[in-house]
Formats: structure tokens, C-alpha cells, sequence
């Protein structure tokens, strides 16, 4: 029997365009993330239109269909080169509404004691910078967005507070007189992009958050505030979690970049998460098409 699989990132972004040009898009980043990863795997240009393809190579295999609705899914796996876990990730373009939705979700075998080190897939940031996705009435970027004066503080807390929201956002103050968050915001915006929102505070925007929210649910600064989606903000602050940089030096750049790598584990367990009760697609494709089949 294949082996149990992981859900370890979880995405589900929308094109805020009805247009053929996304899915077409959309499918030929796929097919680069996987020249760029699995060379062997890859079919020649017929190969990818066709309507199924699959190879195999020593410790690799991809599946691609064609979906009902004019949709499409890939699933790749591979085994861990110096490990003895497989990654599998499993891509789906289809419509909902007439307008192109795009689903990723990588897992890993999951009985392997070694520790787990998770990170998106590159295909992800591929597509939040090629296409025009939306996360409700917000755009999906890979930048930062400040928040320093009163109209940028409006918007920012409607974003908090729609119900349309599905991605959590996680908001970055720095200490008066300085530029320390606590984290390279660029460098964080890159990591989640696809998964997260970022948002910069000024120390007089934060001052005003704490005030609107509560100081509960207030940003801190040098810490990361992450507000949660699909829980109403009035909620317990359990679901908006204040994270922290404990490491030691926490200024130095070599701490600040494992804050980053804390938070953006964090926002990858908070996505699997958020598809509790969910169909679970990895570990569908994973049980028909094993990686080592």
C-alpha cells in the first residue's frame, strides 16, 4: 500500500480575470517549475497539451490530465536525494464562476523521524507574479504593503475584517526611531507570497491598530501579528496569534532570516489547517499514482 501522506502546504488563489490567457498561463509556469526541478520529466510542447501524460525516471514520477470543465491537474513526486522521505505536490487549474481558480498542495511521507523543513513550492510565487489573483477584494502581491497614514489604516483593518478574506496577513511593526521589524519584510513578503499577506505598521498607525482591535490584538513591535482568515477578528486572540523572535541577537541578519524561516513555517502549517474538512488532493493523487510505482 502506498505510504501515508503529509499535507504540509495548502493553496487556493482566484484570477481576478475571465480570461483563457490565466490557465494558459498558469499551466506553462507548471510545466517550467518542472523543467527547472525534473528535467527528465519533462514532454516535449505536444506532450503538454495532450490530454494525459505521464513518465517516470529513478525516483521521480509526473502525471498530467486534462479535468472535466476544460480544467487541469499534475501531480509530481520525488524521492529525497540523501532522505528517505517522498515529496509529492499536486496542482489543479480549473473554473469556478467563470473564473480561473488555482489549487497547490504538497505533502511528504510522514512516518520518517527526521526533522521537517517546509518551504512553498517555487510555482507558487511563479503565479502571484505572472497573473492577477485576488484574495477577496485585495490583490496577491509579493511585496510588503505599508501602513503609515490614516487612509492606508482604513484599508488595512477592512482587509482584517472581511469575511471575504481567506489568507491570513501578518502585520510587522518597527520600534520608534528605527527600521527593525524584526524580520526583512521583503524577504518575508517573498517567502508567503501566495500564502500570506504582509503589512508594515508605522509605530503611530500601530499605536491606532491596538486602539480599533484592542490591545489583544495589537502589533508589537519586532514580532509578527498574524490575523487569521475566516474567524472574526472580535474572536479570541488565540486565532491571531502574536509570534515572537526568540532567538538570540534577534537584530543580527543571520536571526532576523531564522524569524523569517519560523514565520514562513508557521503560514505553511496555518494553511494546511485551513483546509480542515476539506478534500485532501495529494493524498488522493498520491494514492492512485505512488511515486515509486
Amino acid at each position: 500500500m502506498p505510504s501515508p501522506i503529509r499535507p504540509v502546504v495548502h493553496a487556493q488563489l482566484r484570477s481576478a480575470q475571465r480570461t483563457d490567457a490565466t490557465s494558459r498561463i498558469a499551466r506553462d509556469l507548471a510545466w517550467q517549475w518542472v523543467a527547472s526541478k525534473w528535467p527528465r520529466l519533462l514532454p516535449s510542447a505536444g506532450g503538454m497539451d495532450s490530454d494525459h501524460y505521464a513518465r517516470s525516471a529513478p525516483g521521480q514520477k509526473l502525471v498530467a490530465a486534462s479535468q472535466p470543465g476544460g480544467g487541469w491537474a499534475m501531480t509530481v513526486a520525488f524521492d529525497e536525494r540523501h532522505g528517505s522521505r517522498t515529496w509529492i505536490t499536486h496542482v489543479e487549474i480549473s473554473l469556478v464562476d467563470g473564473l480561473p481558480r488555482l489549487s497547490l498542495q504538497t505533502g511528504c511521507t510522514a512516518q520518517v523521524e527526521e526533522p521537517l523543513v517546509v518551504a512553498p513550492p517555487r510555482l507558487l510565487g511563479s503565479w502571484v507574479e505572472r497573473l492577477d489573483l485576488v484574495d477577496g477584494p485585495v490583490g496577491i502581491i509579493s511585496e510588503a504593503r505599508s501602513v503609515g497614514d490614516p487612509d492606508q489604516l482604513q484599508h488595512f483593518l477592512a482587509h482584517v475584517a472581511s469575511p471575504a478574506r481567506t489568507l491570513p496577513i501578518i502585520a510587522l511593526s518597527n520600534r520608534p526611531g528605527t527600521r527593525f521589524f524584526g524580520v526583512d519584510p521583503a524577504g518575508l513578503a517573498t517567502a508567503v507570497r501566495g500564502l500570506a499577506h504582509v503589512a508594515c505598521l508605522s509605530p503611530e498607525v500601530a499605536a491606532d491598530v491596538a486602539a480599533h482591535l484592542g490591545p489583544h490584538l495589537g502589533v508589537v513591535p519586532g514580532a509578527a501579528r498574524i490575523y487569521g482568515a475566516g474567524t472574526a477578528i472580535a474572536n479570541s486572540s488565540q486565532h491571531h496569534p502574536l509570534v515572537r523572535n526568540h532567538h538570540a541577537g534577534a537584530s543580527s541578519p543571520a536571526n532576523a532570516g531564522a524569524f523569517r524561516r519560523q514565520l514562513c513555517q508557521r503560514i505553511c502549517a496555518l494553511s494546511v489547517r485551513e483546509m480542515a474538512g476539506t478534500p485532501a488532493p495529494v493524498k488522493q493523487a498520491w494514492n492512485r499514482q505512488p511515486a515509486n510505482a
